[in-house]
C-alpha cells in the first residue's frame, strides 16, 4: 500500500532539529536516496556511501545493465532498478515506486555515455542518443523527483557533469562536451527554482579511474599512453578514486552542506588549474625532491 504525503520537515537553519529527533526515534518516515549510474565506478560508490549512512534508509540504484541489481544486493536498503533514464515514463515509474516506501531525500544524477566522432561524421542520430542519456535524463529525473522534495521542505541534487562542460573535451564528441555544459546550466536553474527548499549542486569530475566509455568491447576515455599524460598535467599527478568522488557527492547530500547550492565542485585533482610546471617545463621545477617511502 502506498502511504500518503509525509508533514514537511524542517529545513537550513532547522535541519540539526530535525536529525536529532530523528536519532531519538521520533521521526518514523523512512528517508531515501537515488543515484542513476550506480552499477559501477562513481554512482557504485556513491551508493555505498549512502548505504553506510544511518540517515538514510533506502539506496534506490538505477543502471541501463542489470548489474543495478546486484550493487543494489551488495548494500544495506538497496533497492535495483534495470532502467534507461532517457525514458521519461519508466523514470517516472521507478520514483514513484520509491515513494511508495520512503520519502525521496537526496538525488545523484550521475548517468552518461561518451563517444568520440570527429564533427563532420557526427549524425543527428549520434547526438540526439547522447543528450538523451547525459542531459534529458537528468531532466527526467529532476521532473519527477524535486517537487516532492520541494513539497515537503527538504532535499538535495547533485548532477554530476564533467571538465568537458567547462573546458571541452579531449576525448570525447562536441555532443558528450555539449551535454556536460548543459549539466552546468541544468544546476544552476535548478538552483533557483527550487530555493529555498532544495539545494542543488554540480560535481564536476577530472582523471577518474572508471569504466565509462569502456562497453562493448570499447577501450573507454584514454589510452595507457594518454592516460599516462593526464596522470602528468594534474597538480595531484594521479587519477581520483571513485570513492574520493562518492564521498563529496555524499556529502553535498547532508546538514554539512546546507548552506551550499547552485556550486560547481571541482574533484579533479586540480586539473582545472591547467597543466603544471613539471609537465610543461620540468627542466625549470625548483621543487626539491621527495623521499618516498
Amino acid at each position: 500500500m502506498r502511504r500518503g504525503r509525509s508533514a514537511a520537515r524542517p529545513h537550513g537553519d532547522h535541519a540539526n532539529v530535525y536529525h536529532a529527533a530523528r536519532l531519538l526515534g521520533t521521526v518514523a518516515s523512512k528517508r531515501a536516496a537515488l543515484v542513476t549510474g550506480a552499477g559501477r565506478g562513481i554512482g557504485k560508490a556513491t551508493a555505498e556511501l549512502f548505504a553506510a549512512d544511518d540517515d538514510y534508509d533506502v539506496v534506490a540504484c538505477l543502471d541501463v545493465d542489470d548489474v543495478a541489481h546486484e550493487v543494489a544486493d551488495d548494500i544495506e536498503g538497496g533497492v535495483g532498478y534495470q532502467v534507461d533514464v532517457s525514458d521519461h515514463d519508466a523514470v517516472r515509474e521507478v520514483v514513484e515506486d520509491v515513494e511508495a516506501d520512503a520519502d525521496l531525500v537526496a538525488v545523484v544524477n550521475n548517468a552518461g555515455i561518451t563517444e568520440y566522432y570527429w564533427i563532420e561524421d557526427l549524425e543527428p542520430e549520434s547526438w540526439d542518443r547522447l543528450l538523451d542519456v547525459n542531459l534529458k535524463g537528468y531532466y527526467n529525473v529532476a521532473r519527477w523527483a524535486t517537487p516532492k522534495m520541494y513539497r515537503r521542505g527538504e532535499g538535495y541534487v547533485v548532477n554530476v557533469s564533467s571538465g568537458a562542460g567547462t573546458k571541452g573535451s579531449i576525448s570525447g564528441g562536441v555532443h558528450y562536451s555539449a551535454s556536460k555544459a548543459g549539466i552546468v546550466g541544468l544546476t544552476y536553474g535548478l538552483a533557483k527554482q527550487l530555493s529555498p527548499h532544495v539545494n542543488v549542486n554540480c560535481v564536476v569530475p577530472g582523471a577518474v579511474k572508471t569504466t565509462i566509455g569502456q562497453r562493448d568491447g570499447q577501450e573507454g576515455l584514454f589510452t595507457e599512453e594518454g592516460a599516462e599524460k593526464a596522470r602528468r598535467m594534474t597538480p595531484l599527478q594521479r587519477a581520483g578514486e571513485p570513492a574520493e568522488l562518492g564521498s563529496v557527492i555524499h556529502f553535498l547530500c547532508t546538514p554539512g552542506a546546507s548552506y551550499v547550492t547552485g556550486s560547481l565542485v571541482d574533484v579533479d585533482g586540480g586539473s582545472h588549474l591547467g597543466a603544471t610546471q613539471e609537465y610543461l617545463m620540468p627542466e625549470k621545477s625548483l621543487k626539491p625532491d621527495v623521499d618516498e617511502a
